[in-house]
């Protein structure tokens, strides 16, 4: 029965707006909060997808690009007669800069279409993200388990962090440290004991995912990351270990 309230309240949400008091019973709130949550978290990944999917098509874009254009200086010599070459050359390089503008047509078209997800993506993140607060507003107050200071390891570097994170029901925000100056915020969800947070550095923006899980005794989380800065010959993606401080 929960989960066939959540799927009805679910739907009531993403649809035309309703006020968070038309479910009433704190059973149906909590069963919307999870749906709501468990299309958040769909979403995210969707967004994560798309990014990961707009970066290698980045790639290509920019390879078809210099072919273009090394095409075009090849026909441009050919022509103005800064290098031999006969009718069948040039006819061939013609054809060749056919099919590139071609390809760079479908990829120009591709291009817009990953945005278009992308954009649909943040939308309905801002408005599940929302909603849920919405209804957590009506909830009687509970310990957020996750707000607070935790001592962060990367492995296998061994690197050294400090988060310090605010749960507000399922989301997360907060801001990071680690050693060598590094510094940005953090933002993500937390839903049955599940973590997912990005980290973005002041510097060179969205940087890496961690995932985790919240050990039973609350105070120890354990997961893996996944780093989007691929430069420097670093690893890009490992596991992480957090604990709490213990505040005095």
């Amino acid at each position: 029965m929960l989960i066939l309230a959540a799927v009805v309240a679910s739907a009531a949400l993403l649809g035309p707006p309703a006020p968070a008091q038309d479910l009433r019973r704190p059973e149906e709130q909590l069963a919307a909060i999870y749906s709501l949550s468990v299309q958040l978290e769909i979403e995210q990944r969707r967004l994560d997808d798309a990014l990961q999917r707009y970066h290698d098509h980045g790639r290509t874009r920019d390879e078809r690009r210099a072919r273009l254009a090394r095409a075009y200086e090849e026909i441009d010599a050919m022509v103005e007669g800064r290098v031999e070459s006969d009718p069948a050359q040039v006819a061939a390089r013609e054809q060749d800069i056919l099919q590139l503008e071609e390809e760079a047509t479908v990829l120009a078209r591709e291009g817009r279409e990953i945005r278009t997800v992308m954009r649909d993506a943040h939308d309905r993140i801002a408005i599940l993200s929302d909603r849920i607060a919405g209804l957590r507003k009506t909830l009687p107050s509970d310990t957020e388990s996750l707000t607070g200071t935790w001592e962060v390891t990367y492995l296998p570097s061994g690197d050294k962090g400090v988060f310090t994170l605010r749960q507000s029901g399922t989301l997360l925000a907060g801001e990071y440290t680690f050693d060598g100056g590094w510094k940005g915020s953090l933002q993500g969800t937390f839903v049955n004991d599940k973590l997912l947070l990005h980290r973005i550095d002041s510097k060179l923006g969205r940087s890496s995912d961690l995932e985790g899980t919240l050990g039973p005794d609350g105070r120890t989380i354990r997961g893996t990351w996944n780093n989007y800065i691929l430069s420097g010959g670093q690893p890009i993606t490992g596991a992480w270990i957090g604990r709490k401080r213990q505040e005095r």
